[in-house]
């Protein structure tokens, strides 16, 4: 289906739809991991031990053999650093393992997070919040046995209020709501599992993303040409002076930026005729601010860039949640406003140009788009990827358990038409895509990927844990067939690395959790988006070399290497992955401690 043939795409999609698909949706997601469960559940042997105020006893189970220990003990280990005579043994147990574990488990438990009580509660009740809870509570239990994901949200809430200690995993426990706290080790070693393959699978992918990067890296540069040369081009201020409009628009209830390229300043000056046109979507969370940094480099560049901001998914939207005003982090409609909001966008200024000094000169019909993350589904969408609700049914619950994005990919089966296996967005003026950090795995697919016909360059972060780069960049680079393709990887790089600040932000991120110098990654941003655009949207040749791995190669920086690759197949993916073979290391963790338990057991029976 194309967006245009139905009325139902046009209106807000009926919230009884959705309504229809959630009691099923939550069931299938019961199956599969998710946000932060892998972090509780690294702890899992003697340091999976947690209390709660009304919680006296730590239980853990490991099929028919059980081993307690009192919340006291762990109090007393956490804060003074002393160990009592029942902790022990589990205390010995992990220094023979690694004698650095009871250390950090004693900091983990410790370990503060930075979130008020507000925030905490606003998420534990979102349908991904509620997903987060039901995996953990089948690890953690109540001590009749029944999951323990009511528990831990109400725990984790009455953390975030206690001023005095805070969201901490040790408060969290000893406030869970029952005497007594199971900890289901085997299903937490099966998650560990799962997490150890996913972070083995993704290393190994990338290294071989590096190693081709690298073997191509030798071809030379047109002749008179150097990586020096080819850097200033894509580094120096641009001829232009860009200048900044905002203007306001039917299609949102929020303005545009405008970022054109002028020879001057004065307040009505022309670009220059058949000026292309590029359009930015962020992120969630983000707004049009947030890649400021980006459209103004463009403009100076010579592209007139356009930023919108997608009410439902923005900055304020985030705010809404928290403050409580909504109880979604993104309405289910979103899916579809998010592509229909650029078209709409483009219509409307292109109708203006006539009329609207600013507009003039530029050239609507030859468009290339950037988006970050949800604006990197948008900007697939639009270029001619259809949502494939047939590849979310296959996809949903998600069985990758390091993509928290799938959790947000999979709501969009709240708002399938009946009997439809597709609706698609695309816009015959997009000619060119940057796709930064995209989530399109699931939402996508294949066989919508396949069906993008303009070139694409994407953009990856090794260290990405949002969408991460293996499921959601990688493979998906390989399901575009038949364009020019791209596909850059910062080595280092997290799923906030390229995102500017616009003083609107939610959150302040950790450092830890934006990676190594931001600065470098928009650097890089930059220079890629100016190459690639520059060269499908101005016929610019002087750009192509840059789009090569013998450039990145050279002008990648220490803190950040590049990899860059133009051929990758998903055979040779798979077969480098085959190549790794299993990791054993959880396997003998699971049979030393079923050992050490039933040992400890033993002992107790016998005392």
């Amino acid at each position: 289906m194309r967006v245009g043939d139905s009325p139902f795409i046009r209106e807000q999609p009926k919230r009884q739809l959705g309504q229809r698909r959630k009691g099923q949706f939550k069931q299938r997601m019961r199956r599969s991991l998710g946000l932060g469960l892998v972090q509780l559940a690294i702890a899992l042997s003697p340091q999976a031990i947690r209390p709660s105020p009304a919680a006296e006893t730590i239980t853990f189970s490991f099929g028919a053999i059980e081993r307690s220990l009192s919340v006291k003990s762990l109090e007393i280990y956490v804060e003074e650093g002393r160990v009592t005579a029942e902790l022990a043994p589990y205390i010995r147990y992990a220094e023979n393992f690694d004698p650095a574990l009871p250390e950090q488990i004693r900091g983990l438990l410790s370990q503060r997070v930075d979130a008020d009580v507000t925030t905490v509660a606003q998420f534990a009740y979102t349908p991904q919040g509620e997903y987060v809870l039901d995996q953990a509570g089948e690890v953690f239990r109540t001590g009749a046995r029944l999951p323990g994901g009511k528990g831990l949200r109400a725990a984790a809430i009455l953390s975030a209020a206690d001023e005095a200690n805070g969201l901490t995993l040790l408060n969290v426990l000893e406030r869970f709501p029952t005497p007594m706290l199971r900890v289901n080790i085997r299903q937490g070693l099966a998650i560990a599992r799962q997490a150890t393959d996913a972070v083995n699978q993704s290393r190994q992918a990338l290294d071989f993303v590096s190693e081709i990067s690298f073997e191509s890296a030798t071809v030379p540069f047109p002749l008179g040409t150097s990586a020096a040369e080819l850097n200033d081009l894509v580094s120096r201020p641009g001829p232009y002076q860009a200048r900044k409009v905002s203007l306001r628009v039917k299609a949102s209830p929020k303005p545009v930026d405008l970022y054109l390229p002028r020879r001057s300043y004065l307040p009505f000056a022309a670009s220059a005729a058949d000026t292309p046109t590029v359009i930015i979507s962020h992120g969630l969370g983000s707004d049009r601010a947030t890649y400021s940094y980006l459209a103004k480099f463009l403009a100076e560049h010579g592209f007139a860039v356009i930023a919108v901001e997608h009410p439902g998914s923005s900055a304020d939207q985030f705010d809404a949640l928290i403050s409580g005003r909504t109880d979604l982090v993104v309405p289910d409609a979103e899916f579809f406003n998010r592509p229909l909001l650029i078209s709409a966008v483009l219509d409307e200024l292109q109708s203006r140009a006539t009329s609207d000094k600013n507009l003039d000169g530029i050239d609507f019909n030859n468009v290339g788009i950037i988006g970050q993350s949800f604006g990197g589904y948008t900007a697939l969408a639009v270029a001619g990827a259809p949502i494939n609700f047939d590849s979310l049914r296959q996809a949903c619950p998600p069985e990758f358990i390091f993509n928290p994005s799938v959790l947000l990919q999979c709501q969009a089966l709240n708002i399938a038409p009946p009997e439809t296996p597709s609706i698609s967005f695309k816009d015959p003026r997009i000619r060119a895509v940057v796709a930064i950090n995209p989530m399109d795995s699931a939402i996508l697919g294949a066989d919508s990927l396949a069906q993008i016909e303009v070139p694409v360059l994407m953009m990856a972060g090794s260290a990405d844990t949002v969408a991460p780069a293996l499921p959601e960049q990688v493979i998906p680079f390989t399901w575009l067939t038949d364009i020019d393709r791209y596909l850059l990887v910062m080595e280092g790089g997290t799923h906030f690395s390229t995102l500017g600040t616009s003083g609107r932000e939610t959150f302040d991120l950790p450092a830890q959790v934006i990676g190594p110098d931001p600065a470098i990654a928009q650097r890089y941003a930059q220079k890629m988006s100016l190459a690639f655009l520059g060269l499908y949207l101005s016929g610019d040749e002087r750009y192509r070399p840059v789009l090569s791995s013998a450039f990145t190669t050279r002008i990648g920086e220490p803190e950040m290497p590049l990899s860059f690759v133009i051929s990758l197949t998903s055979a040779s993916i798979e077969a480098s992955l085959r190549s790794q073979g299993s990791d054993s290391a959880i396997k003998a963790l699971e049979q030393a401690i079923a050992r050490e338990l039933e040992r400890l057991q033993g002992n107790a029976l016998t005392e």
